[in-house]
């Protein structure tokens, strides 16, 4: 994944999201020649044919995660002309911010959700022109299924239009979009601690997929989540900041602050508490405080959160001096006479 890739994050539509999107969509009908779309949109209309209407099966916006800004958004939208198990796509990136990765990244997670509607096959359908279009989609691996002969613009103009196919294998997709974001139960057994250092011994290969996994938590994080990130993006925390989805030891934590060495971890409804224990004993056994938070206490009681964690911190400060405090008693005291004397 590129650094541009990893800027975007992909979240639902939501109908504040309109005027936005709108405003987006209309800027490509107007430049032209990268849609079948002629006509402007209005945030009504484009609500309902796209983000939020009845016939839309899902549809997904690309965010900047610095700024907030939207970047595009895809849509899975029922036709009527489509065999049943197909779904029409619509793919809308921002002028300006095409080749940035916006389209691959909408599209794991179009894909994934067209999964799990227990869809057979996604139908693109683009103008022959549109040679962006054709070349993203067969990145994305749509294959020619067919093409509409001369379908004129509304200059009269004939334009083909090409229809692409991409195929979903439902069986495994399905375990691939519904598999656990949290730990891999691989071992009855906490993970074996590196003798030569503070964590475990990973390799290469696994620490690559734990933040692949790490990245996609990201993209699909929960409301309570994201509620906490933005607490903490919005606070000046200065050396004490927390990273989201943070890769610790074996183990990815919701918010980690490794200046104190301490981990927040959010209890969702769905958690396994099995695997959240054996995840907490192998943090504390490599001196990472665990703080453990429900995410209906982060929705409902924002305040009292905060609050627990600023004590929380609080403690690991102390903790930290403590320890400093203790590793110089324990030093060659001839040294930190010395010094002591110096400063009389």
């Amino acid at each position: 994944m590129s650094l541009l890739e990893e800027a975007i994050v992909v979240r639902p539509v939501t109908e504040d999201d309109a005027p936005g999107l709108t405003v987006i969509l209309n800027e490509i009908i107007a430049q032209g020649g990268t849609t079948a779309l002629e006509e402007a949109f209005t945030p009504e209309h484009l609500a309902e044919v796209y983000l939020t209407g009845p016939g839309v099966h899902n549809c997904v916006a690309a965010v900047d995660s610095e700024t907030g800004d939207l970047l595009g958004f895809q849509a899975l939208v029922h036709n009527d002309a489509l065999p049943e198990g197909v779904a029409d796509i619509a793919t809308f990136a921002k002028v300006g911010a095409t080749q940035q990765g916006i389209g691959k990244t909408l599209f794991e997670a179009t894909r994934a959700s067209a999964v799990e509607l227990g869809l057979e096959a996604i139908n693109a359908t683009v103008r022959a022109d549109n040679t962006g279009g054709l070349e993203f989609y067969a990145k994305m691996g749509f294959e020619d299924h067919d093409v509409t002969p001369g379908v004129p613009l509304t200059d009269g103009t004939p334009v083909d239009r090409v229809h692409k196919r991409h195929l979903l294998t439902a069986k495994s997709d399905q375990e691939t979009a519904r598999k656990t974001l949290g730990l891999k139960d691989t071992s009855s057994t906490e993970p074996s601690l590196n003798k030569k250092g503070r964590g475990w011994k990973i390799s290469d290969k696994r620490l690559d997929e734990l933040h692949d996994r790490a990245r996609e938590m990201k993209r699909f994080a929960s409301p309570a989540h994201k509620a906490l990130a933005k607490r903490f993006a919005d606070a000046d925390l200065g050396r004490y900041t927390f990273k989201r989805f943070a890769v610790v030891g074996s183990a990815i934590v919701d918010f980690n602050c490794h200046n104190l060495g301490m981990a927040i971890m959010i209890d969702e409804d769905d958690q396994d508490e099995t695997l959240a224990k054996r995840r907490d004993k192998s943090l504390e056994a490599v001196g990472i405080r665990v703080m453990r938070i429900k995410a209906s206490d982060i929705l409902e009681n924002m305040d009292a959160v905060l609050q627990r964690i600023t004590a929380g911190m609080r403690i690991r400060i102390d903790d930290k001096r403590q320890a400093r405090r203790e590793h110089r008693a324990s030093s060659t005291p001839s040294r930190y006479q010395s010094r002591d004397t110096a400063e009389q």
